[in-house]
């Protein structure tokens, strides 16, 4: 079972106009929706929603309990709209969840462990893929797909979406020939010059000079 957040909700009767009025008084005004549902105005207590608006992912599965309602409702936070002066929440997005129905969303790439290759001076670990679309219920649907890159040890290894390992019950909906992870060479690296080669450069170059006086000499002489 993903983890699940808890929220309470207050049904909501102020609309556009006095909406400013409810957010200086400490509420974020939202709504809760699916497809074929009447969406349901909400508001919500700032102070409480900070808690979710830190913890939740967009497969996270969170209770609203929505004014007397007894039973809480099984939700999804699909958006959050921001005030950008301040950086508070301006308005909330809810989707409300059929625990029986398959999903389809995208799902955040989170890469674990450190790639050998990556240590490496000109090499970078560079991440392609950002997230995935996978499909499965609910309860199934993980918050992110946890991605180890300690086996990538030599420049040029790669991680496919194929190599990717799902929990039970969740598909994959992307390309699995689709390039997720890779190692490579930094663009405009310097290659190192070793010392040894450092030191005969000169010396060739003192042996060119020395030679050329030479070479005229000769040519005066004949």
């Amino acid at each position: 079972m993903p983890h699940q957040l808890e929220l309470r909700a207050e049904p909501r009767t102020v609309l556009r106009k006095r909406l400013g009025a409810l957010r200086r008084s400490g509420y974020v005004p939202g709504n809760v929706y699916r497809p074929g549902m009447a969406s349901i105005p909400v508001q919500v207590e700032a102070k409480a929603f900070e808690h979710v608006a830190a913890h939740a992912t967009p497969t996270t599965m969170i209770d609203l309990t929505i004014g007397s309602e007894k039973k809480p409702r099984t939700v999804y936070l699909r958006a959050i709209q921001w005030q950008f002066t301040k950086r508070e929440p301006f308005h909330l997005d809810f989707y409300a969840v059929n625990l029986q129905q398959p999903m389809r969303t995208a799902v955040p790439v989170v890469l674990h462990g450190e790639a050998p290759a990556a240590k490496i001076s000109d090499q970078i670990l560079l991440q392609v893929v950002p997230q995935l679309h996978v499909e499965a219920l609910p309860a199934n649907m993980p918050q992110a797909i946890v991605v180890d890159v300690s086996g990538l040890a030599d420049p040029d290894q790669t991680i496919h979406v194929r190599d990717v390992h799902l929990p039970n019950g969740v598909t994959l909906l992307d390309n699995p020939d689709e390039l997720l992870v890779k190692v490579q060479r930094v663009r405009g690296a310097v290659e190192e010059v070793p010392a040894a080669a450092e030191a005969e450069a000169p010396a060739e170059e003192s042996a060119e000079a020395a030679a050329a006086p030479e070479a005229e000499s000769a040519k005066e002489s004949s």
